[in-house]
Parts: C-alpha cells; sequence; structure tokens
C-alpha cells in the first residue's frame, strides 16, 4: 500500500497555492452555475461532475492501439522514483515504431496541465478542486484497482466518483459491489494526518462476507497498523 503517496495528496489537499492554481481551471460560466444553486448537492455537484468528465479530463485506457496501424501497442513501464512520479508507461508500436508516453504523476498541479488520467488522476484532481471550492475532500482506495472522493455535505462524508456518469457519481456508495461484483476487504479514507476504515460504508455484505474475508486472511488488524504507520510518516 501506497502510503506515502496519500499522504502526499492529503498535504496537497491543504495547500492553498496548489488549490488557487486549480481552482482558476474552472470555466467562469461552470462556476457560476455551481454557485447560483446554493450548493445543492443535487444540481450544483452534477454541473461540476460532468463538467470534469466530459469537457476537462481525458481517460487514460491501459491498452492502447497505434492510430496508424491499428494494433496493440506494446507496454515498457518504467518505476518512478517518488510519489511525484509515481510511474511512467510507454506505449510502442511494433510495426510503425510510434510512442506514446504517459507519466503517472501524483503531483496535482502537473495532473492539472496534463488533464488526462485514470481513476487515481481523476480523484487526486477532482478532490483538490472540491476542496478549492471550500467542500472539505478526501481520496478514497479500495485496494481493488479503485479509487474516488469523500465530500464533508451536511456533517457526512459522501461518495463521489468524477469517473462514472452523473447520478452514479454523486452518492451511489454500493454502486461498486452492486455492478463490478467488488468483494471488499478494506477501503480506506485518506486525510492528512489519518486514516479511516470506511467499508461498511460501501458493502451491503459487512457480516455476512467482509469480516469473515477479513478473519481468513488475518487482516483484521490492518487498519490499526496503518494508522501507526502513516502517522510517523
Amino acid at each position: 500500500m501506497n502510503l506515502m503517496l496519500y499522504k502526499a495528496i492529503s498535504k496537497q489537499y491543504d495547500d492553498n497555492e496548489i488549490l488557487t492554481y486549480v481552482n482558476h481551471m474552472i470555466p467562469q460560466n461552470v462556476l457560476s452555475q455551481f454557485k447560483s444553486n446554493n450548493y445543492q448537492e443535487g444540481q450544483s455537484f452534477k454541473i461540476l461532475l460532468q463538467w470534469f468528465k466530459n469537457d476537462f479530463m481525458k481517460w487514460m485506457p491501459k491498452n492502447l492501439q497505434c492510430n496508424v496501424c491499428n494494433v496493440q501497442m506494446k507496454l515498457q513501464l518504467l518505476p518512478g522514483n517518488s510519489w511525484k512520479v509515481r510511474a511512467t508507461e510507454i506505449y510502442e508500436c511494433s510495426k510503425c515504431g510510434s510512442k506514446i508516453v504517459f507519466p503517472r504523476y501524483g503531483d496535482i498541479k502537473k495532473i492539472a496541465q496534463t488533464r488526462i488520467g485514470r481513476c487515481s488522476e481523476w480523484s487526486m484532481l477532482f478532490g483538490a478542486i472540491l476542496n478549492s471550492l471550500s467542500f472539505p475532500t478526501r481520496i478514497v482506495h479500495d485496494y481493488l484497482d479503485h479509487c474516488w472522493n469523500e465530500t464533508y455535505i451536511r456533517s457526512s462524508w459522501i461518495h463521489i466518483d468524477s469517473t462514472l456518469e452523473y447520478p452514479i457519481s454523486f452518492n451511489h456508495p454500493h454502486y461498486y459491489e452492486q455492478n463490478w461484483s467488488k468483494e471488499y476487504e478494506h477501503v480506506i479514507a485518506f486525510s492528512s494526518n489519518h486514516i479511516e476504515d470506511v467499508t461498511r460504508f460501501y458493502t451491503e455484505k459487512w457480516d455476512n462476507e467482509v469480516l469473515i474475508r477479513r478473519k481468513k486472511n488475518k487482516t483484521d488488524k490492518k487498519i490499526s497498523m496503518l494508522s501507526k504507520e502513516y502517522l510517523e510518516l
């Protein structure tokens, strides 16, 4: 588990210079519509989520095809040396030799500049945008190859996933288990100074599957161990 990465992301969510930078990337008309709804959850977040998904960010597929030769490109994965560049994916066509380079940034300003990524880049940046609008937001990881955000609204942490279509993207925490057949063991929310086990919020199978799975895999004490390690970073 890359605790250092999520610690760094959470710290960036508290960095006013970064928040100001990403806030300025929101178009004025989107910002005006967002505010004109008096921050009513439904309409306000719909406007922001649809802009981010449809107009701002681009999705990077895991399997790329050469635009010229129409064949699948070969992937070379170069590990990164810090959380700022977690890894670099280099895709090359075996026929024409064309290349596509995709750095996996943890630096939120870099993600905002490139405007491309997968669920991690999307949630890292969208969380910063929500924090820039004075909605406390944290990043959540299920460790089953997906992450998203939670935003604090009306005294509760609400599920928000900028990669999904609205309205599924807003406050549909059971979507992954119901539609992607997720078999959760731990879902963890990260803030700058602590982590929280939020698994119960995302599952309808807490007693009859999740707890049994934790006991079987001997991971029932994992959260307390991770919390201590996270605090020491």
